[in-house]
């Protein structure tokens, strides 16, 4: 049987892009691969002559042809919301828009944390497709006697400090943000508090628990006046330490609620709220992230924001530094400040023995 002839058109060419902006065929490679080695002018000139004949850079061929990638391999947590809470996809956003400007293209290599799993991130580590690691509230994989360091490849960690490990990091000032929030509810009269914990042994966990110990001990208020439930990051924890704040007898219950994530606090306040306990009249609430949701809850969560696009922008251009040669300190960790973000969730202590109900009671009468 004869063949039958191709009537596909072929598309437009590297040399179409170049005649259409009226520059070398080397200067559009240039401007669509590491656009960062371009004149802007130039980039601009090329990106639209590109966009009119819909042209497309084939990055992966590039890199097969000259023996490199361009290609970054991020390592998510073990659970998606784990120590990130609602900001992990703020933070993806923010790395891949850094990644894209510079001629690198982003590989989101799990969603799990199992043995297979990260025994799969090793293979993918050590086949010479990806170029760096960016690790994302998470640990260095290992697997089998095996590490992810063994790949020789080189590795940024964002969220956990891991500088300590000879890994570059980036992390948000959680200890100091936190000791923040807590001194702002000592301003406002508060004095026996609750801190709902993340999992035990997480970085974020022990920062944020050292902030709040040690703003109380700032203050010098006893230790006995900082309760601790141990939470999970999670909506259910949360919800778990509102039931067991609720079986305190409410004259002896904290008036200031800290939570270690948003999703905590979001699940505790639903909680008592739902038992008859005002938000923030009988008890503040104070969270850590800054989930995009805050704003709209009733009431609306008060919460430490964490700076998305500075984490994931100084993060990615730190490992994309690393891959292009740039002297990096092994041992450097970038803080990226927090900012205390007060809404209708804190309010005053409230007066000694006396409900949300019975106050607005006195006061009309």
């Amino acid at each position: 049987m004869p063949k039958q002839k191709d009537s596909r058109t072929p598309g437009p060419s590297i040399a179409d892009v170049a005649r259409e902006a009226g520059v070398a065929t080397s200067t559009v490679s240039r401007a669509l691969t590491v656009p960062g080695r371009v004149a802007e002018p130039t980039r601009l000139k090329v990106e639209a002559a590109a966009r009119k004949l819909g042209y497309t850079a084939n990055q992966t061929a590039r890199n097969l042809r000259v023996g490199t990638s361009r290609t970054i391999m991020i390592v998510l947590p073990e659970e998606i919301y784990t120590g990130a809470s609602q900001t992990v996809s703020e933070v993806l956003r923010a790395t891949a828009k850094s990644l894209t400007a510079r001629g690198f293209s982003l590989l989101i290599a799990n969603v799990s944390r199992e043995a297979e799993t990260d025994a799969h991130i090793l293979a993918v580590a050590q086949g010479g497709t990806v170029a760096g690691v960016l690790l994302m509230a998470a640990d260095i994989p290992r697997t089998n006697g095996r590490s992810l360091t063994d790949a020789g490849l080189p590795i940024v960690s964002l969220h956990f400090d891991l500088s300590g490990e000879a890994i570059p990091s980036v992390v948000s000032n959680d200890r100091e943000a936190i000791a923040e929030g807590t001194a702002a509810l000592i301003a406002r009269g508060h004095r026996h508090f609750l801190y709902i914990r993340g999992r035990l042994g997480n970085y974020h966990e022990i920062e944020r628990l050292a902030g709040v110990r040690g703003a109380i001990a700032a203050a010098d208020l006893p230790a006995s006046a900082l309760r601790l439930h141990q939470g999970d990051f999670e909506f259910s924890g949360g919800m778990a330490a509102g039931e067991a704040f609720l079986a305190i007898p409410a004259a002896e219950r904290p008036t200031a609620v800290i939570c270690a994530n948003d999703d905590t606090a979001i699940g505790f306040t639903k909680t008592v709220v739902d038992a008859g306990v005002s938000v923030p009249g009988d008890v503040s609430v104070l969270g850590f992230d800054g989930a995009a949701i805050a704003p709209f809850l009733t009431p609306s969560l008060s919460t430490i924001q964490q700076d998305t696009a500075g984490l994931g922008g100084q993060a990615a251009n730190l490992v994309m530094d690393r891959v292009l040669g740039e002297p990096v300190d092994s041992h450097l960790c970038l803080v990226v400040p927090c900012t205390l973000v007060m809404r209708d969730s804190v309010g005053p202590c409230p007066e000694p023995g006396k409900s949300a109900d019975n106050r607005g009671t006195a006061q009309s009468a």
